[in-house]
């Protein structure tokens, strides 16, 4: 069994969607009107969304088309500065609840309803970063994607 380390992150009392503007601003970047309402929009549903969903979303919220194009370059952003992560497997993104917290991508994926959930597991992490390092690998970033059913779509 892999231990699952509990972490304490600071401005923790801080709402979600100013601690991931924090975050962004430490970086140099500019929390833009845009970039707000992408997070806003993410941080809305309850699973995995793509970029197209995000677009739709704001097109239908702003009543004007929003490109997704110009979605996929703050979701870039986003991922970069650990605000969103992403799901490789589905294309897709979650709102990092830790903004700032640097962490590998674990994930447990619904096979049925899509849910995500994260995990962190530095032990885990830690091997996979010496397997790949002992490789010959270097910068090694692992994003684990677990797939199966969640609780709720198993008891169904």
């Amino acid at each position: 069994m892999t231990e699952t380390i509990a972490h304490h992150h600071r401005h923790e009392e801080m709402p979600l969607p100013d601690l991931a503007r924090h975050t962004l601003e430490q970086a140099s970047e500019q929390w833009t009107p845009m970039r707000a309402r992408v997070f806003e929009a993410i941080s809305g549903f309850d699973r995995p969304v793509s970029a197209y969903d995000i677009a739709e979303s704001l097109s239908k919220s702003e009543g004007r088309r929003v490109a997704a194009n110009s979605i996929y370059r703050i979701l870039d952003l986003f991922v970069a500065n650990n605000i969103v992560r992403r799901i490789e497997s589905a294309n897709a993104y979650v709102v990092n609840s830790h903004p700032g917290c640097a962490h590998d991508c674990i994930f447990l994926v619904c096979d049925d309803c899509g849910k995500a959930i994260h995990i962190d597991d530095d032990n885990l992490s830690r091997r996979l970063r010496t397997a790949a390092n002992d490789a010959g690998f270097s910068s090694v970033r692992p994003v684990i994607e677990v797939k199966g059913k969640c609780g709720d779509c198993a008891a169904r």
